[in-house]
């Protein structure tokens, strides 16, 4: 496990909530510039709005973009308040959609506010960047825990926001809608193991680790 409040970043600042019954974690960051970017907002109840409006009014942001990992709907949960209250640009990839389109008979199911997605403004790419500030996210498209989902990697800060693909000790799981045990473990080889092992992995829940540590101790990885 990484302590996250230690970890250091150039020029760069993040934020980091934990959102729904689920415990998700959702992410903004940012940079001197003001410009910032929401990675798979969570919030689904109205304190929950509160808390990313009062942080974002703190810090005097400007929300460029909304991003969303992967469709499951404890990532997307707050798209729409999000969209609604900051105006920016919703990305994913758009393999996405076939669940994103579920959302709302999903939220019945799990215990959510059904709400009316809002359509994607722009989809994502494998070798996409997304800029913001003097920030850039390269997008990598890491299938297996669903169709759909990139993980968002900042080189110069040496973090990967993986949303269910990896987390700290375990994987995401493969055996829901869309998910391919094989296929995921071919992302997590072929995508995040190979980068540095002081990278910092920030994930769609739990806690932050790293590249080398989950090379060395995630068990799951090398099970096959």
């Amino acid at each position: 496990m990484i302590n996250e409040s230690k970890l250091k970043f150039v020029n760069m600042e993040l934020k980091t909530f934990h959102f729904n019954p689920l415990m998700e974690n959702t992410y903004i960051v940012s940079d001197e510039t003001g410009e910032a970017v929401i990675i798979d907002p969570g919030n689904c109840r109205a304190y929950e709005d509160a808390q990313i409006q009062e942080y974002v009014a703190s810090k005097n942001l400007k929300i460029k973009y909304i991003i969303n990992t992967h469709p499951h709907l404890d990532h997307i949960a707050g798209n729409p308040w999000c969209k609604q209250e900051f105006g920016a640009e919703l990305l994913m990839h758009e393999g996405a959609m076939r669940e994103y389109n579920r959302a709302y008979a999903y939220a019945a199911v799990f215990g959510f506010e059904q709400q009316q997605m809002p359509a994607p403004d722009r989809f994502l790419q494998e070798g996409d960047e997304v800029a913001f500030g003097r920030q850039k996210l390269q997008v990598f498209y890491t299938p297996g825990h669903c169709e759909g989902s990139i993980c968002l990697y900042n080189a110069e800060n040496k973090v990967i926001f993986t949303g269910d693909v990896i987390f700290e000790r375990c994987v995401g799981r493969s055996d829901l809608p869309t998910g391919n045990e094989a296929v995921l473990q071919q992302s997590i080889r072929e995508k995040i193991l190979t980068l540095p092992d002081d990278v910092a992995i920030l994930s769609g829940h739990g806690d932050a680790t790293s590249v080398g540590q989950e090379r060395v101790g995630n068990t799951y990885i090398w099970k096959n």
